[in-house]
């Protein structure tokens, strides 16, 4: 199980309404709402391209140590 940790945050009355307003209408809790919420917004920003240029570079960086390794 991975470990949990609790995030504190203080936030407008009228967001708080609306969120609480869509957990409901969801049929979902409010904190699983948000951990949603936030999950989707991370997936957003980090795009799969931006993950696998960012390995590629790491493999070519690898590549080039063990060649400077093997000199």
């Amino acid at each position: 199980m991975k470990k949990r940790t609790q995030l504190n945050i203080n936030i407008d009355e009228d967001l708080l309404k609306n969120l609480k307003f869509m957990a409901l209408s969801k049929n979902i809790k409010l904190n699983a709402l948000v951990k949603e919420i936030l999950s989707e917004k991370i997936k957003f920003n980090i795009p799969d391209a931006i993950d696998r240029n960012v390995l590629s570079e790491l493999d070519e960086m690898k590549s080039r140590i063990s060649k400077l390794e093997e000199s």
